[in-house]
């Protein structure tokens, strides 16, 4: 009797485990997935930006310096344009992996992704300050 009671106990505490690492893996798919959405809207910003500052570089005469800014700048809005292509291709639905493995990959996934967020907005930041008040 006594080994029925342990055997269920265990059974419990393996499945009240397993709905808590469901419960983890779901609220970190959330999580990634809503950083990802902010980050497609600061790139759809991000890209109007970028043409603009196109648009003022065929048109301004500009200092050497100048001109090297807003290189930056576009180089900076194309790598983070480059970078979310790159993440979004290579993201995976974590379904098939063991719970600790699609823990671990979600995480990893939530990193880059909140990494290239941040890029995404100082590329976005850098272009903006660089158009005249009447160009925005």
């Amino acid at each position: 009797m006594k080994k029925i009671l342990c055997l269920s106990t265990i059974l419990l505490l393996l499945a009240a485990c397993e709905d808590g690492s469901k419960q983890q893996i779901e609220t970190l798919k959330k999580e990634t997935m809503d950083i990802h959405d902010e980050a497609m809207k600061d790139i759809a910003t991000m890209n109007r930006v970028s043409r603009k500052l196109k648009e003022f570089m065929t048109v301004a005469t500009m200092t050497p310096e100048q001109s090297e800014q807003f290189t930056a700048a576009l180089a900076a809005i194309e790598k983070a344009d480059d970078d979310m292509t790159a993440w979004m291709s290579a993201y995976e639905d974590p379904k098939g992996m063991q719970s600790a493995e699609a823990i671990r990959y979600l995480e990893e996934q939530k990193q880059k992704i909140t990494k290239n967020r941040d890029d995404i907005r100082a590329a976005l930041e850098a272009g903006q300050k660089l158009l005249p008040l009447e160009g925005q």
